[in-house]
């Protein structure tokens, strides 16, 4: 478990989705496990690890209810060499009928040691023609190696999200990974405090994934409950709706250095609307 850092990586974005930055402001299908940017295969001793992994796509979702078609970009820029910090850079861009807004952020995976280490991450949305990400969120996740039984994760997530006019959001989430041969398993259970008036909820998630790194990673999950950020910007939502979806993606590698990655979510707000998102990116790594 020497290297359990890097070992553990496919599956760590699944659980930051859940418990930091990029899942109060998805730029694509919600709850996609996507695998993470610092995922890498042993290098040989004479083979340096590349300087930076960029992703760089698109997505679509076509809302029902006269609610029209959201579409966008995003990317995201990782730096691969640092030992124990793996710093990224991420943007996204959404445009409604009603307006678009981009949304901006930092995060990084701080490893501790061989047992234990955490995500951090912080951003903030530029004020757009409609508001459709939080104004600022940061969180950081912890992940923790249990000995036995071989290959399961715990992991502990805390996240606060700001909207305007003085309301915001509060999430805790537990969750766990299971490694068993080539599939990764996960769930999360999250609990969502919204401001003013403290008004509780839950929401949570499951998820599994099969593949080799530098080959393919396929999978697919399902997501629901009553999630705090929309009840701070997703107006007309609101901590009574519940939403629930599924999602599946799959990451091919066409050669060692680039790839592709293509998602599909649906997510159903009860009494709102229902959503099919598709995304799509091209990742590669430098030089």
């Amino acid at each position: 478990m020497g290297h359990m850092h890097r070992k553990l990586l496919p599956a760590v974005w699944i659980v930051a989705l859940s418990g930091c930055l990029w899942a109060q402001a998805p730029p694509g299908p919600e709850q996609a496990p996507a695998p993470a940017p610092a995922e890498s295969a042993p290098a040989s001793q004479s083979e340096p690890a590349p300087l930076l992994r960029v992703e760089m796509g698109g997505f679509s979702n076509f809302v029902n209810n006269n609610y029209g078609t959201w579409d966008g970009f995003s990317g995201r820029f990782t730096y691969l060499r640092g030992k124990r910090f793996t710093p990224s850079f991420g943007f996204a861009r959404q445009r409604r009928p009603n307006g678009a807004q981009t949304t901006l952020g930092i995060d990084s995976y701080i490893v501790g040691t061989k047992w234990f280490y955490m995500i951090g991450g912080i951003g903030g949305s530029p004020e757009g023609s409609a508001e459709l990400f939080p104004k600022l969120s940061y969180g950081i996740t912890g992940l923790f190696s249990i000995p036995h039984p071989k290959g399961l994760v715990a992991t502990l997530a805390a996240s606060q999200l700001h909207g305007t006019a003085g309301a915001y959001g509060r999430v805790l989430t537990v969750g766990a990974m299971y490694y068993r041969g080539r599939t990764i398993w996960n769930a999360n259970l999250s609990f969502n405090r919204t401001y003013p008036g403290a008004v509780p909820s839950k929401s949570g998630g499951f998820g599994v994934q099969f593949g080799t790194e530098k080959k393919f990673w396929i999978g697919g999950g399902m997501g629901g409950g009553r999630v705090a950020y929309n009840t701070v910007s997703l107006t007309p939502l609101d901590v009574r709706s519940y939403s629930f979806g599924p999602n599946l993606f799959l990451q091919k590698w066409i050669t060692n250095k680039w790839g592709v990655i293509v998602k599909y979510g649906y997510q159903d707000y009860v009494d709102f609307y229902q959503s099919h998102g598709v995304e799509a990116k091209v990742f590669f790594e430098v030089p």
